[in-house]
């Protein structure tokens, strides 16, 4: 049922993703340069990798070993444990490897329209914990094995809570609890907060 409504979902969405698709990767061309398709690795069900497909919001030329240092410097313990007391949030400040275009993209959301390409492959669900890549995972443990139970999502639990103003314990208390309660009921739920948050920007980076 859930992967019924996957596909469901992404369908309803294919026609204003062929509108503007080709617009975003029109700008990002004539602003930024090729690619307009970022391409990144990511840990999915079972500890499956998989290739995750985004709108490029980022330099050419950026640096990946930037956010391995800032996620490793926010763990202050070998292993990261779920928690809700407030800590560091997720999100490096100024970013300056993010581009103009990329901060429209990530400020609305739409640089994560091609993760329905994902949907479509199985690799992705709907909702469910956002995919992490393998540094990230490996700072969770064994927490990251009963994350891995479920496909990972383009929404979930963690990001209708605040998204990146959370901290790396508050995503996994929050994604661990959607895997433990997880039901058509709660997705739905999920969807209708993500356009709400998406609309007011709330979280975004």
């Amino acid at each position: 049922m859930k992967r019924l409504i996957d596909i469901t979902i992404t369908s309803l969405f294919l026609p204003f993703l062929l509108v503007i698709y080709p617009l975003i990767v029109l700008l990002i061309y004539l602003i930024d340069g090729k690619p307009a398709i970022y391409k990144q690795e990511r840990v999915g069900r079972k500890g499956k990798l998989f290739l995750l497909y985004k709108f490029r919001t980022m330099d050419i030329l950026s640096n990946d070993e930037v956010h391995e240092k800032h996620y490793k410097n926010l763990s202050k313990r070998k292993t990261i444990e779920p928690s809700l007391t407030p800590n560091e949030p997720i999100r490096i400040e100024n970013d300056d490897r993010i581009t103009n275009i990329g901060k429209f993209l990530r400020k609305t959301s739409l640089d994560e329209l091609p993760n329905l390409i994902n949907v479509l492959k199985g690799e992705m669900s709907i909702v469910g914990p956002r995919p992490l890549v393998k540094y990230e995972s490996e700072l969770y443990g064994n927490f990251q094995t009963k994350r891995n139970t479920v496909r990972p999502g383009i929404t979930g639990l963690a990001q209708i809570q605040g998204r990146l103003d959370l901290s790396l314990q508050e995503r996994l208390h929050w994604d661990l609890e959607y895997v433990e309660k997880k039901s058509l009921a709660l997705d739905l739920k999920i969807v209708f907060l993500t356009f709400y948050y998406v609309v007011t920007r709330k979280g975004a980076n």
